[in-house]
């Protein structure tokens, strides 16, 4: 299955699936005639961000109206499209803990259950409980950073629909391994997030976005992120070392995971579709950086030959991740990272 980003208007919804009904025509029927057997496995959904009174992890640029969502669940559901809805705060302040929180929490989630949101993204484990007393399917968000198996049995245990990952075990095959032999629910990967390695700034920004989408907060400036930039363009290797998965290397996780996410529902719809596209195509000819999420704003200064990459993966399935032992991904960015001029 793929998760899509959705930046939360109709016209981008309808933008979406047209591309996957262009994709379900195309992959009926191979060059011989003959069915193509992968599309009897792809299935869809699409995700927004709902900036309400819970808050989200990410930036939310649209917020339509429960009518405006059940429409467009009504919508994606013609067409054999799931709809889910991410309110995975890392942080509320403990107003989800107070009596008039938890009213309007429970009243929310009944409403989502009453216009059939297939699925909500969570982070808080509490307020996963209350979603399964709405009867919600919940799918544990990347902000809970899911990255062994005792976490993952956790929520398992509260017979969750799904699990994100956290992004920095993408390339640790090991842990995620034993993750999946651990539970029953389904696992989710982010494909194109490329955040840092073990990003010490992580929770922090995490934290940033989730009270700044729930209050409203006049902040002056995004601190964590500029610095998430800066160190890249002074160390490009950082890049190499972000935990992203090109559209060739798919294969290796089709046994270990079930829903490919792709990141970056705060992006235009042509980003999204070019990004989806090449997911579903898995194969991308051009600048790696057209279909990272972040850090996007460096695909003006950096070119990255995504062929170039290629067999990389062999090498990372493998690695121990202790950096100051081994150069490859610093040789490899000096090889395959061209800064434009």
């Amino acid at each position: 299955m793929f998760s899509i980003p959705h930046p939360g208007n109709f016209e981008s919804l309808v933008a979406i699936i047209n591309e996957i009904k262009k994709y379900r025509k195309n992959s009926k029927n191979s060059k011989n005639g003959k069915k193509n057997l992968t599309f009897k496995k792809d299935k869809f959904e699409v995700y927004l961000g709902y900036a309400d009174f819970i808050g989200t992890g990410r930036a939310t640029l649209y917020r339509p109206a429960i009518d405006d969502i059940k429409r467009q669940v009504e919508y994606a559901h013609k067409n054999k499209v799931r709809f889910e809805i991410a309110i995975n705060s890392a942080c509320m302040g403990a107003l989800h803990l107070t009596p008039k929180g938890i009213d309007y929490i429970k009243n929310l989630f009944n409403i989502f259950a009453d216009i059939n949101i297939d699925s909500i993204t969570l982070a808080d484990p509490y307020l996963i409980d209350l979603a399964n007393d709405c009867g919600l399917k919940v799918n544990v968000s990347c902000i809970s950073l899911v990255d062994s198996p005792q976490k993952a049995e956790f929520y398992d245990s509260k017979e969750v629909y799904a699990i994100t990952l956290d992004s920095s075990i993408n390339r640790h095959f090991d842990i995620i391994e034993n993750i999946r032999d651990s539970v029953s629910c389904k696992l989710k990967i982010l494909v194109n997030e490329a955040c840092l390695y073990k990003c010490p700034m992580r929770a922090q920004h995490f934290n940033f976005f989730s009270h700044a989408n729930m209050q409203n907060i006049p902040v002056l400036d995004d601190y964590y992120y500029n610095r998430c930039i800066n160190m890249r363009v002074r160390d490009k290797e950082l890049i190499i070392k972000s935990p992203f998965i090109r559209p060739e290397d798919l294969k290796e996780y089709d046994k270990l995971v079930d829903i490919y996410k792709l990141s970056g529902r705060s992006h235009p719809i042509g980003w999204i579709k070019r990004v989806l596209n090449a997911y579903l195509n898995r194969n991308y000819d051009g600048n790696l950086m057209e279909i990272l999420d972040c850090p996007r704003e460096l695909e003006s200064h950096y070119y990255i030959d995504n062929k170039l990459l290629g067999g990389a993966i062999e090498k990372w399935k493998t690695c121990d991740k202790f950096c100051n032992k081994c150069n490859y991904c610093k040789n490899l960015a000096e090889n395959v990272i061209t800064v434009k001029k």
